[in-house]
């Protein structure tokens, strides 16, 4: 629980959960988000369900079969993979009045067998539509009913539409980042994997004719895909383009103090967290149409789609909507409070069944 979108989404329904009248229970190995689930009210129960040494994960499955045995929860709700094998497995063999079994599919997982898991909930949940047709294109075979789409949502209290940094933090970023008083400026947030595309925006920094800026929330040094990005663009010619800023706490700031945002992944993304965020505040954005970034820009804002790797169409795309951007919509579908109150049908559904089932 330390920080990522698996683990964000898990304090998110953890607490809506309480504030709701449920008991609500999270295990794991713990990190700086179980302070933010205690203080919630939600109970936390130190337990490593993600080590992979199989002594380990044995020794993890029965102590989870036993905390499940003791609590008797209504759902056992798993995210990630192994969390997902030591809960199925710590379930088999119970009663026909078991807990109902949930999964929810984070990521476009490399298919085996391993990753089938997430398919054997009695409810899975799919965080877009690109994840669910993955869930049925690779593991149909053990779906027990078809995937409930239910899209990450974003916080508009966290992220308002329109929102403007106040005037200190507008005098912090242009001191430390001078080099972007002037320009426009296009943000490529998150870490800087060789899957992030970066290299793509090569040609629109060379031969925009607009005085363009890339902003990256990272360092050079920070590991050594920024470091060879660093040299990539040194290499060809636009290091004077490219400006650091590392990483940063308040995003919604940062997405209004620039003029677009780029998604350029190489992969299809199962959602698209920082497209949704960007958009939620009022910021263009301009990305590869594929995955969940492709359904979050049909939805909202179309004009930002690009073909994948058309590296053409992309710097044509950005200058166009630097120049003269169309606005970004403030009705925004892709909602927290959506997302909360979506999962718990899916939770209720599974109890009333639970509930007929042992009346008979």
């Amino acid at each position: 629980m330390h920080c990522g979108g698996v683990e964000r989404g898990t304090l998110e329904v953890a607490r809506d959960l309480v504030r709701h009248g449920y008991r609500s229970v999270v295990a794991s190995a713990g990190g700086r988000l179980t302070d933010r689930l205690v203080a919630a009210g939600v109970e936390h129960i130190q337990l490593p369900v993600g080590q992979k040494n199989p002594l380990a994960a044995w020794r993890n499955r029965q102590r989870l079969k036993r905390l499940i045995a003791r609590l008797q929860p209504d759902i056992v709700h798993a995210r990630s993979r192994l969390p997902a094998w030591l809960a199925w497995s710590a379930l088999k063999g119970m009663d026909p009045a078991r807990p109902a079994f949930v999964t929810t599919i984070h990521g476009l997982y490399s298919v085996k067998r391993y990753s089938s898991i997430m398919a054997r909930g009695d409810r899975v949940i799919a965080v877009s539509k690109t994840a669910a047709d993955y869930v049925r294109a690779h593991y149909a075979g053990w779906l027990k009913a078809q995937p409930v789409v239910i899209y990450r949502g974003i916080d508009p209290q966290e992220f308002p539409y329109g929102h403007q940094p106040d005037f200190r933090v507008l005098d912090r970023w242009y001191r430390a980042h001078h080099q972007l008083v002037g320009t426009k400026s296009v943000l490529l947030p998150g870490r800087l994997s060789r899957l992030k595309g970066a290299r793509d925006l090569t040609h629109w920094l060379q031969n925009s004719a607009l005085p363009v800026r890339l902003v990256l929330t990272a360092t050079p040094d920070d590991d050594l895909d920024s470091a060879r990005l660093f040299h990539h663009f040194s290499e060809h010619g636009v290091a004077d383009k490219v400006v650091w800023v590392g990483t940063q706490d308040n995003m919604a700031d940062v997405y209004a103090l620039v003029d677009a945002v780029v998604n350029v992944s190489q992969k299809p993304e199962s959602f698209g967290r920082t497209v949704a965020e960007a958009l939620a505040v009022g910021t263009p954005v301009v990305g590869y149409d594929h995955g969940g970034v492709g359904e979050i820009l049909q939805a909202l804002y179309p004009v930002g789609r690009v073909p994948v790797r058309d590296t053409g169409a992309l710097a044509d795309t950005l200058d166009r909507i630097l120049a003269n951007p169309p606005p970004v919509p403030d009705k925004h579908p892709f909602l927290l409070d959506n997302m909360l109150a979506q999962t718990r049908t899916v939770y209720a559904d599974l109890i009333t069944s639970k509930q007929q089932a042992s009346a008979t």
